[in-house]
């Protein structure tokens, strides 16, 4: 079928000085350059990209180069070798220092028997007057056809009244993009992907056009992410069509969504959280009382028949695969096995059962339930993310009636679960990572718990109870810390100092963690001072890197008290030595303990 381009086009390549050009705008990536190019062959027009030219001059040497290929290399080499060319600017002063020159040898040399095509108008370097001006000659004094391409949205608003001296077409082309997906298709060469996006061509094409974004290179992109995506997925993934009729279009939308900018990494995360508290927020409100839409849901509405919130794919593989680059095997065929289409409820944690009720039947999910409760009452999950999730499902199921008593009721069973645990040994103790908590964190496992507006006050005390109770488990464990590093001290301050400090090397694992207080301040400086001399600097900068930029006042504030203790021990330390020794200890007092000392004296 004829476009309105090919039409328009095929009668302005008949016309001889046709005295105008022809605009042709349309978005980014919609694919102006590639139709252009199949109206008008390659032996019928001279093609010019605009991008970068940064005077006129250059523009029309582009023109000269392409026009007459010969004329250009016997200029460009006469520039390198002849310091008169190079005084008059070789072909760009043939261009456009000297236009008598330049009009001769274009009438002679150059004849406007193909049509000048100008790409990229709106990533020219030159001001717009002085582009349409050059443009504008071409047309007037030299009876070019000529075409230009511009993005419509980012140029026609400047044109302003130099568009009607120069352009008497403009014409906004539609993407073909039925044509172009036939492209992308053929560019496949696994055979399994293939048919992958051939049996759902209609739904992503169907997203596609429901995003609006009508860039067929974000086309391009999404379909050679399908490739990456089925590369990732089992045969027995690929051959549920009913799973891949919902997966295919879900991955489609949200491909696009973040490629077109609209959506980022904290919008992908735990979106069902993120669309249950919005829609509570909303509830009963009238439309000029109604929260902030998050940046989810002004998508979701794009695409009636997609889900954004589906859970077919983890919030975590998610953000891999559309912020990262990086496609999970392990992530993304885990979340896919956890979803309704494959899912063996004998085989998974109860808890990721239960939090697909909507789409299972209630014999499958009540037994879960009945596990999930054997869980409690064993107390045999530990996880900090499995427990945040029993516990959010288990408030959930009393404020929808599904089970009995009261949401402080399930907060007191939880905080004696942990209770158990820690005082049974089976609670893990914080880690010495400052992010320690990212893992369950808003969600776990690629899940986001649970947690509707009228849940949230007591779902927060659990998570304080077992923020606070793997604290108490890490300080349980401090008696043995604290003398394996008194042992550094004494033998191998080099690794004391990779413990307690920030390094290039060694495992830093207590460099933000406050515990030295524990240790009784004349202990640690008897146990520094009573090592063999050569260690004595490994402590000096251990603690001087410990507390430098201000983490007395911040992270390790807890051992402010404690670092001024270790100075007046030194102190002492320094006058109770003798000879040589004296001087000794005074070199390695830290810095920072004598700024410390002086701030408090002063104070």
């Amino acid at each position: 079928m004829t476009t309105h381009l090919e039409e328009y086009l095929r009668h302005y390549q008949a016309l001889e000085n046709p005295g105008y050009a022809v605009l042709v705008t349309g978005e980014w990536g919609s694919g102006k350059t590639h139709q252009i190019k199949q109206v008008i062959p390659d032996a019928q027009r001279y093609y010019v990209s605009l991008f970068g030219i940064q005077t006129v001059e250059q523009l029309h040497a582009e023109v000269f180069a392409v026009a007459s290929p010969k004329l250009a290399k016997a200029a460009s080499v006469v520039d390198r070798a002849s310091d008169a060319a190079t005084s008059i600017g070789g072909l760009f002063a043939l261009a456009g220092a000297t236009p008598s020159v330049f009009n001769a040898v274009f009438r002679r040399d150059i004849k406007p028997d193909r049509t000048l095509i100008f790409d990229d108008l709106e990533r020219s370097d030159l001001r717009l007057k002085d582009v349409l001006g050059a443009i504008n000659s071409y047309v007037e004094q030299h009876g070019f056809r000529v075409v230009v391409l511009a993005h419509d949205e980012k140029m026609t608003a400047k044109f302003g009244t130099m568009k009607e001296k120069t352009f008497g077409q403009t014409i906004k082309i539609v993407p073909q993009t039925d044509e172009a997906f036939e492209n992308f298709l053929d560019q496949i060469k696994d055979q399994r992907t293939k048919r992958l996006v051939e049996e759902n061509r209609n739904a992503i094409l169907a997203a596609f056009h429901a995003s609006e974004v009508r860039s067929l290179r974000i086309l391009r992109h999404v379909i050679e992410d399908l490739d990456r995506l089925a590369m990732t997925l089992l045969d027995e993934h690929i051959q549920s069509r009913e799973a891949m009729a919902e997966l295919v279009p879900f991955f489609v939308a949200l491909n696009i969504e973040t490629r077109a900018g609209r959506l980022d990494r904290q919008a992908l995360m735990n979106r069902q959280g993120v669309s249950m508290r919005y829609h509570i927020r909303a509830h009963g409100k009238t439309a000029d009382q109604l929260p902030e839409k998050p940046m989810l849901l002004i998508a979701d509405e794009r695409y009636p028949n997609i889900e954004l919130e589906n859970n077919l794919i983890s919030d975590d593989a998610l953000c891999s695969m559309f912020v990262e680059g990086s496609y999970p095997v392990g992530a993304i065929r885990q979340s896919l096995n956890d979803s309704p289409h494959f899912l063996k409820t004998q085989n998974v944690a109860p808890w990721r059962v239960v939090i697909n009720f909507d789409d299972l039947d209630d014999d499958i999910v009540q037994e879960a339930v009945v596990k999930m409760e054997q869980q409690i009452e064993e107390r045999s999950a530990t996880a900090s993310g499995e427990i945040l999730h029993i516990f959010a499902l288990k408030l959930m199921m009393v404020e929808y009636g599904v089970q009995s008593g009261t949401m402080d009721e399930v907060v007191k069973q939880a905080i004696d679960y942990l209770d158990d645990l820690r005082n049974g040994g089976n609670l893990p103790p914080r880690t010495t990572d400052r992010r320690w908590m990212d893992p369950f964190d808003q969600a776990f496992e690629g899940r986001g718990y649970w947690v509707t507006e009228a849940a949230k006050p007591y779902f927060k005390r659990i998570w304080n109870h077992l923020i606070a109770s793997r604290e108490l488990a890490f300080e349980d464990q401090l008696p043995e810390i604290l003398k394996s590093l008194l042992g550094m001290v004494r033998s191998d301050s080099k690794q004391f100092f990779e413990h307690v400090s920030h390094t290039n090397n060694g495992e830093n694992l207590y460099a933000l963690i406050p515990l030295l207080h524990h240790i009784p301040a004349e202990e640690f400086v008897a146990t520094w001072l009573g090592s063999p001399n050569e260690n004595w600097r490994n402590v000096y900068y251990a603690i001087e890197n410990r507390y430098s930029h201000g983490r007395l006042n911040t992270d390790l504030s807890a051992e402010e008290d404690w670092a001024y203790d270790v100075y007046q021990a030194l102190m002492r330390k320094v006058e109770e030595a003798e000879g040589f020794r004296a001087p000794r200890i005074r070199r390695v007092v830290p810095k920072v303990l004598i700024e410390l000392a002086n701030q408090r004296e002063t104070e």
